[in-house]
């Protein structure tokens, strides 16, 4: 009797809708496709819909607001509704400000300038610092300016930074084995619970989902015995860490696309556990913006370029 209506409440429960989730950023898009998908029956609490029918309302939604929605598509995770969207992009031709300059976003040396429009007043492995103007939007003849436009390229230079790591010295190799046992889990506010405790030392576990029920979710975890070997590393490994550690950390401190030149360890630290090194990275990226200038800024760099020739 018991076992009958656990069967019968985890297949009504497993076919209810407990969130309908809109991913967007646009708060004003994401509350309007809510209401057009509550019209259409897609809300919290209601029984599942086929996927024909979901095919059905994704198109309903997309005629009646075709100035708003490039494209949507609603999925079914679990008891969940995902429904990710693209808005409508107004195309037509953008519009630059009348004057302006590409200048430089940090020291570096020029390796490549590419310019659609402006002119350019640096050359290729010139030295710039921060903000200087490499196209300019002054088009000159003769030292004097004919007319000004918005400069527009794009600069890439060689820069130069010091960055330190840190690597263990030993790895944990894991072997699994062929005890298993079996448990059971509960996740709530992104926060998990065993209901039993594990009876092995050592172990890693599998997890499959079961059921999500008003927020909570119930978890089968299969646990397998392993066997840990810990051994130094060899220095292929060694090497392998350090360019891994040298990009992560390269990721962080740049935006945009680099590639990495040329390093140099500069110092390295041998430690208990592990080995702390300082390298020394020569990099190549992308260090140049549009930025809008004024007559005014224009008339008085002139003027302290004057009195430097002086």
């Amino acid at each position: 009797m018991y076992f009958a209506l656990t069967l019968f409440f985890i297949f009504v429960f497993t076919r209810i809708i407990i969130d309908v989730n809109v991913l967007t950023n646009n708060k004003n898009l994401q509350s309007t496709i809510l209401n057009e998908l509550d019209k259409e029956g897609i809300r919290k609490y209601t029984i599942i819909k086929s996927d024909q029918k979901l095919l059905e309302i994704k198109n309903n939604i997309l005629n009646n607001n075709k100035g708003l929605l490039e494209w949507i598509n609603i999925e079914r995770i679990g008891m969940r509704y995902v429904v990710n969207l693209e808005p409508k992009i107004e195309k037509g031709k953008i519009e630059h400000e009348e004057y302006c300059h590409v200048v430089s976003t940090k020291d570096a040396m020029i390796t490549r300038i590419i310019a659609s429009d402006g002119m350019e007043i640096k050359a290729i492995n010139d030295s710039v610092k921060k903000d200087d103007v490499i196209i300019s939007g002054d088009i000159s003849y003769n030292e004097e300016v004919k007319t000004r436009v918005c400069a527009q390229g794009t600069v890439y230079g060689k820069t130069w930074y010091t960055i330190n790591i840190s690597l263990p010295k030993t790895q944990d190799d894991i072997i699994k084995k062929e005890k298993k046992r079996f448990n059971l889990g509960v996740e709530f506010n992104n926060k998990k619970y065993k209901i039993f405790k594990s009876r092995l030392n050592e172990f890693v576990q599998e997890e499959k989902r079961i059921i999500n029920l008003f927020g909570f979710e119930l978890i089968f975890i299969k646990e397998i015995e392993v066997e840990k070997n810990t051994r130094e590393l060899s220095n292929d490994e060694m090497d392998e860490m350090i360019d891994k550690l040298v990009l992560d950390k390269m990721d962080k401190t740049l935006e945009g696309e680099y590639q990495i030149i040329d390093r140099k360890v500069l110092k390295k630290s041998d430690n208990n556990s592990t080995i702390d090194i300082e390298i020394f990275i020569v990099a190549e990226e992308q260090i140049s913006e549009v930025r809008t200038a004024t007559i005014e800024e224009d008339t008085n760099s002139n003027k302290q370029s004057e009195n430097t020739d002086n």
